[in-house]
């Protein structure tokens, strides 16, 4: 396929609206007469790119529910040689199209075929090597869980979170919401990331985020419109009841909400 064709493709791909991807892609096959654009390489970087831009979320067969994040990106074991030997151990899975995730807030490894958007589980008890910041980790996903019952319409949207570091941690946190009703021509999302530094022992911590909004309405017509806003000079927090956990999380709901309630008095 011609680069310009490529060019064209990736384009599509990275501009379609959340939910809509797969309209997209069957569009694109009837156009090209086949879905074959979909077994090349750069195209699987496009779709790949789609999901971890997206903060997709998938069910597993499990039925956990995960989400996507360039931060729980692993790569696959197909390249890694066997501990020991000389040879390569086998991957899950030969297909280019598949790729490997953990979703560390439900502590699962798992693969996505970014063609098809089918997910196995590979690791259903993936924990932070680290007891402390397991620890600390356990009480931040029950807080994002808390937040997100609260603050948003049931089963649109879902969160995750990592631990790295060894002291300061650092903490990322995606809260993804798709609320989509394609049947009456509307969908959009509210994508946050935040990023917290805490020190082990202390009551401090510093948070900076961004938060990006797309909504598409296509009823008679095809209106889309996209927000960004990024807190990039860091919020510093203190848990005065000793609860940084629940502190983070009292502090992003205190910044959604106020600009939730700016873009209402737009």
């Amino acid at each position: 396929m011609g680069d310009s064709k490529i060019k064209a493709l990736h384009y599509f791909i990275r501009e379609s609206n959340v939910g809509e991807l797969k309209f997209v892609l069957e569009d694109i096959g009837s156009i090209l007469g086949n879905k074959d654009f979909l077994q090349d390489a750069e195209i699987v970087e496009a779709l790949r790119g789609y999901y971890e831009s997206h903060l997709s979320h998938h069910e597993l067969p499990n039925g956990t529910q995960v989400v996507v994040t360039t931060h729980g990106r692993r790569e696959p074991e197909n390249h890694k040689a066997a501990e020991g030997e000389g040879e390569e151990e086998q991957s899950p899975s030969a297909n280019p199209a598949e790729f490997v995730y953990v979703d560390a807030a439900k502590n699962v490894k798992f693969s996505l075929d970014v063609t098809t958007g089918e997910c196995k589980v590979l690791d259903d008890a993936c924990k932070e090597a680290d007891s402390d910041s397991q620890a600390f980790k356990e009480k931040l996903v029950e807080s994002l869980d808390k937040y997100i019952s609260e603050r948003f319409k049931p089963g649109t949207t879902f969160g995750t979170l990592s631990v790295t570091g060894e002291n300061p941690w650092t903490v990322h946190i995606d809260i993804s919401c798709h609320n989509l009703n394609h049947k009456n021509f509307w969908g959009g999302e509210w994508l946050s990331r935040w990023t917290v530094t805490h020190t082990a022992g202390s009551s401090d911590f510093e948070l900076t985020g961004n938060i990006k909004i797309s909504n598409h309405y296509f009823e008679q017509g095809n209106i889309q419109f996209k927000l960004d806003k990024a807190f990039d000079t860091p919020v510093k927090g203190t848990a005065a009841d000793g609860d940084v956990a629940q502190s983070v999380f009292a502090q992003i709901s205190k910044l959604e909400e106020a600009y939730q309630n700016s873009l209402e008095a737009m």
